[in-house]
């Protein structure tokens, strides 16, 4: 009885990983110009460079020239575009470029908002190096006026008990 039950176990698993890839699908919603797809990324499987939906967007904004492409939210049967089927990669090369990326402005004023989230991190970044070497500065000065305290004091004590409390 207990080997039925393990090669039964077996049995499924070998079922469960015999069974193909399946498509996976997501409604895209494009601009410039505007268009709604119903992308399905056929042979779909785990492990490649890039996520599905990526690979989604990046084709359907190159094969409409798009300005930007994203994933609607609900259910693909409420999407009202044209089924479009596009091949599964494990390699993002195999997609092509992706869309070109906003970059930040070379100058850009610190005082004006950030224009890309990479902007904003490298802010934050250069934020935290100055005030950390800020602070390494305070804590260096505030130790050698500590040193400087203790000698004063350390000297006085000595003068005082020296003059046998004479000059305290």
């Amino acid at each position: 009885m207990r080997w039925t039950g393990a090669i039964v176990g077996c049995l499924g698993a070998v079922v469960v990983t015999a069974v193909p890839a399946r498509a996976q699908e997501y409604c895209v919603a494009c601009a410039e110009p505007n268009a709604v797809y119903r992308c399905v990324i056929e042979n779909a499987q785990p492990g490649g460079t890039i996520p599905l939906q990526t690979l989604c967007l990046t084709a359907m904004s190159k094969a409409g020239g798009h300005a930007s492409c994203a994933i609607k939210r609900g259910t693909v049967f409420d999407c009202a575009g044209p089924i479009k089927r596009v091949p599964w990669t494990s390699n993002a090369d195999d997609v092509g470029p992706a869309p070109p990326k906003p970059e930040a402005a070379k100058g850009s004023d610190p005082k004006e908002p950030p224009s890309t989230v990479q902007e904003m991190a490298d802010r934050a970044n250069k934020k935290t190096a100055d005030d950390m070497k800020k602070a390494g500065e305070s804590v260096k000065e505030g130790a050698q006026n500590v040193g400087e305290g203790v000698s004063k004091a350390t000297k006085k004590t000595w003068e005082c008990i020296s003059s046998l409390f004479a000059k305290c």
